[in-house]
Formats: structure tokens, sequence, C-alpha cells
């Protein structure tokens, strides 16, 4: 579903507003909660209230174009719609990157492959979440791209400058992997 625990929020900021970014790309945009809740912390406290003033620039990737919605045309600059192993080469690079419940749509060499990719997007840091335990997932709404196809282990990430840590939820959790680009 095009959703999130609601109890990673809290993490989830936190890591994005200590990157300090000024850019920020949002893959797996969905219904564009991180959009909105990344303008509300870190616009509006500023007095920057309108859209016209935001100053943050708030990208985002969005494979099933049928979740587009007023939010998107709204709180974010540009949504590019298609998988993001597609639309990839129209994106800029950014500050922070974020990959919210999206890595276990992808098989793991897929997964890989969407991490290298984005760390070439990424200045600062690529913020990965992803469930402990993937509940069986199949289409939503006609959307495919909604299918759990993998679950990833802090070992999967062994060959990333990253930090680690869990987020127990109910009887589930949350990983949190905070991926750092290679300074070349």
């Amino acid at each position: 579903m095009p959703v999130s625990f609601y109890q990673a929020i809290p993490t989830v900021l936190h890591h994005v507003l200590l990157s300090d970014p000024s850019s920020i790309l949002d893959v797996g945009v969905g219904f564009g909660k991180y959009g909105v809740l990344i303008r509300e912390n870190m616009e509006v406290p500023f007095e920057r209230y309108y859209k016209e003033q935001w100053i943050v620039r708030v990208d985002g990737v969005e494979a099933y174009e049928q979740y587009r919605n007023p939010i998107h045309d709204y709180v974010y600059n540009h949504v590019h719609y298609g998988d993001i192993l597609n639309v990839h080469s129209q994106l800029q690079k950014y500050d922070c990157v974020l990959l919210i419940d999206v890595l276990e749509h992808f098989t793991k060499e897929e997964g890989h492959l969407v991490l290298e990719t984005l760390l070439q997007h990424t200045n600062k840091a690529l913020i990965v979440s992803t469930p402990l335990y993937p509940a069986h997932q199949t289409e939503y709404l006609g959307n495919t791209f909604e299918e759990h196809k993998s679950r990833w282990e802090k070992e999967d990430f062994r060959n990333y400058k990253c930090e680690y840590w869990i987020q127990y939820i109910l009887d589930n959790g949350a990983q949190f992997i905070k991926l750092y680009p290679t300074i070349e």
C-alpha cells in the first residue's frame, strides 16, 4: 500500500533534519506523507508558510502514476513518475534521499542496484527504512509495484558505509539504514 508505519515518522524526520538538507528526494512518494511532513518541519517554523516562500527543494519519484493526487502537485517541486531504475537519469543530486518502505518491493539484486543508483544522486545521506518482516503483499489498486519481493537484514548492508538500527513496532518493526555516499 502507498503508506508506511506511522510509528517510524519521528525517526525518519529526525535523521532528515540532522542532514540539514537544502534538497530532498522522496523515492516512493505514495500518498505524499513525507513531502507534507518535510514542509511542515523545514519551512513552516521559519515563517515560510506559502509555497512561493519555500526554499528547500523536495522532489519525488512514484512508480505508479495513478497515485498522483493534489498533495503531489502542491507539496513537491517535481514528481517523476516511473520505476526508479528507469527515471534515475532525470534526477539531480540531493542532500538527502528517502527510500522509506520501498526496498522490499525489489528483489535483492534489484534492490542493491537501486541503492547504488541512489547513492550516485546523494550528497549527504540516503535514509532507508524497510520492515523487519514484510507481510505477504501482492498488487494494491492494480499497482503491481506493491508486491513484496524481498526481506532485508543487517548483513545485506555490510558493503556500504552506513549506520543501522531497529525500531520495534507491535509484532514487527522497522529497520533503518542511513547510507553515506563514497567521497571520490
